[in-house]
């Protein structure tokens, strides 16, 4: 037969330290924020070429699709950057005008009505509009056959982004 265990003495006074704990976790949210590569459709390094008439754009208006052309490094601080790519929201890595295709697409596809998506009409033709943001150094031709590519999908609805004159404001 199993012998009666004695009743074991709790000390009193006993707690566990939760520091080295908290700690951790607060070591852990830190390596995550900064390893964690954030993504925004405004990230996109440009300088924007210069117009006389530039409107302002209404800070009420739907979010439209936006197609940056800037320096494929990012990080460079070139004054005449080589590579020049296409970035999009939700692509935070430069595309070729190859893998532009699929993108813009389904961009001409889209259907959402909150916001502002229609998709394509009966004609095939895309009613979504598409906002294009050059960098004022980009070769011409990476503008060309951005427009090239819009046409052969049918997107003819196509806003240009250029900024004020500085002299004027």
């Amino acid at each position: 037969m199993a012998k009666p265990r004695k009743p074991r003495k709790q000390p009193e006074g006993v707690e566990v330290d939760l520091t080295p704990m908290i700690d951790v976790v607060f070591q852990l949210i830190i390596f995550f924020m900064v390893v964690t590569q954030i993504t925004s459709q405004e990230n996109v390094n440009l300088r924007l070429p210069d117009a006389l008439a530039a409107n302002d754009e209404d800070p009420q208006a739907k979010k439209q699709f936006i197609v940056h052309i800037a320096p494929a490094d990012q990080g460079s601080d070139a004054e005449l950057p080589e590579q020049y790519g296409y970035f999009c929201h939700g692509h935070p890595d430069p595309k070729n005008i190859q893998e532009m295709e699929g993108i813009l697409n389904e961009q001409a596809d889209r259907v959402d009505e909150t916001a502002g998506y229609t998709g394509r009409g009966p004609d095939g033709i895309s009613e979504n509009m598409i906002v294009v943001r050059s960098d004022a150094r980009a070769p011409a031709q990476y503008f060309g056959q951005l427009i090239e590519q819009m046409a052969l999908i049918k997107i003819y609805k196509i806003k240009i982004a250029i900024m004020k004159d500085q002299e004027l404001d």
